[in-house]
């Protein structure tokens, strides 16, 4: 929430403020909250309503993978929403669907996925009290990542099997091994 806050007042700072009359830029300053908490509450209801990718793309930021991810899982079913940046406790979306509360973190790399991410959505399935931690990235993971992940029960996946996610931790959770 600090950074998105940050990042509403280097908004104002930077094109808000310089296109006002000494006038507005006082009232503004005076008023500095409630305008904070309006573009808060207009950015909020419009990415609601929005739909802003419809596949994946290789241009895209790590910000917008998370996104991407949490829209992937919302029109598969989940309840599904992106993390607020900073205090995340190593997770990047959180999703519900059917009683089952997951935990993702969601890595866009162009190398292998290694063990940290395994730790970090590990500790956060635990932070956030989750039946599930999953690592999703549009790469390869390590041997070592995928040896944590199996004794830490966190699932290592591909974006293209959010679609299937609820059926993979179905699948998952009846096996032998979970």
């Amino acid at each position: 929430m600090d950074r998105w806050f940050k990042e509403i007042d280097h908004f104002i700072q930077h094109q808000l403020t310089p296109n006002l009359t000494p006038a507005l830029g006082r009232a503004l300053t005076h008023h500095k909250s409630a305008v904070v908490a309006a573009i808060d509450r207009e950015v909020c209801a419009a990415s609601a309503n929005t739909k802003p990718f419809t596949q994946f793309s290789d241009n895209f930021t790590p910000a917008e993978f998370e996104v991407f991810c949490a829209q992937v899982l919302r029109e598969s079913g989940w309840d599904a929403r992106v993390t607020k940046g900073s205090r995340d406790q190593g997770v990047d979306v959180i999703a519900a669907r059917g009683g089952l509360r997951v935990v993702i973190q969601c890595k866009l790399y162009t190398g292998s996925v290694g063990n940290k991410a395994v730790q970090e959505v590990s500790a956060g399935r635990a932070y956030e009290n989750a039946h599930f931690g999953v690592v999703v990235s549009n790469s390869r993971y390590t041997a070592s990542a995928a040896a944590l992940a199996k004794t830490n029960r966190i699932l290592l996946l591909h974006h293209r099997d959010l679609p299937n996610l609820h059926g993979i931790i179905e699948r998952w959770a009846a096996s032998p091994a979970a």
